[in-house]
């Protein structure tokens, strides 16, 4: 509603001034609301650690900022790298997608386009030292919910209906067919004997109850074809592919089908 009158405002000649005026109001009453149903963000907090068997340890005044330089610590905007697997684009360059950010005060996403062996490399070197990550995935794609596993064996959508299906990723991609639809966390990679990997796992949000002890276990071919993102840390990337970060970004619009729709 409040979109629409500012684009009403905007049409009848108001100034960008007077526009922004209104926005910071209009912001005002959302802000509002969401304290009527969440509670005011707190400034200071009392927490306390405890030990495994729920023993308390230690208690604590903290600030936000002061829990997370505490307790993680790690420079999430400067130590952390996008990959992306995107075969509609090309490949080692690096691209941002105009207001696509998390605060009012942040920069817009950038990530760098990388091939799945690559990415799956990052991935590989990270949970081999122990370091879980976020990444995303079209997860609704050949899911057996009931068992927990991603496969693109998991239904013969084609015998069944005796229509052959021919798209790769790429034009899956650029036909909105699919795309980047839910992120988990990517938590443990099963390799054979040549450390090729055979299949993944991530830790969902679903719940206990669902998948396998609210896991999903994916095979590496279903990944190739519907993995799409992936944070990692930089020291898992090699020197060549984290000079391309220097190089400026390619500008993509904030519709872009690569990042619409994420849960």
């Amino acid at each position: 509603e409040m979109g629409l009158r500012l684009r009403q405002m905007g049409e009848k000649g108001t100034s960008v001034k007077a526009l922004e005026e209104k926005k910071v109001e209009m912001l005002g009453k959302v802000y509002h609301m969401l304290t009527l149903a969440y509670g005011v963000p707190p400034t200071e907090f009392t927490w306390s650690q405890r030990d495994k068997d729920g023993k308390v340890v230690s208690t604590d005044k903290y600030t936000p900022l002061s829990f997370y330089n505490k307790l993680w610590g790690y420079d999430l905007n400067n130590d952390y790298v996008l990959v992306m697997n995107d075969p509609s684009r090309e490949y080692y360059k690096v691209y941002q997608i105009e207001y696509d950010r998390h605060t009012y005060d942040g920069h817009n996403w950038k990530y760098l386009n990388l091939p799945m062996d690559e990415i799956a490399k990052l991935a590989i070197a990270s949970l081999k030292d122990g370091k879980k990550m976020y990444s995303s995935y079209d997860v609704g794609k050949f899911l057996d919910r009931e068992k927990g596993v991603l496969d693109l064996a998991n239904f013969d959508y084609q015998s069944l209906l005796g229509v052959k299906y021919t798209m790769n990723k790429k034009e899956r991609i650029q036909t909105h067919t699919s795309g980047s639809s839910h992120a988990m966390t990517l938590i443990a990679v099963d390799l054979d004997e040549n450390q090729t990997p055979k299949k993944w796992m991530v830790e969902n949000s679903w719940g206990k109850t669902s998948g396998y002890k609210g896991n999903l276990i994916m095979t590496d071919e279903w990944f190739d074809e519907y993995m799409f993102r992936l944070v990692v840390d930089k020291k898992y990337v090699p020197a060549e592919i984290l000079a391309l970060l220097s190089k400026k970004p390619v500008q993509l619009p904030a519709w872009d089908p690569m990042f619409m729709g994420e849960e």
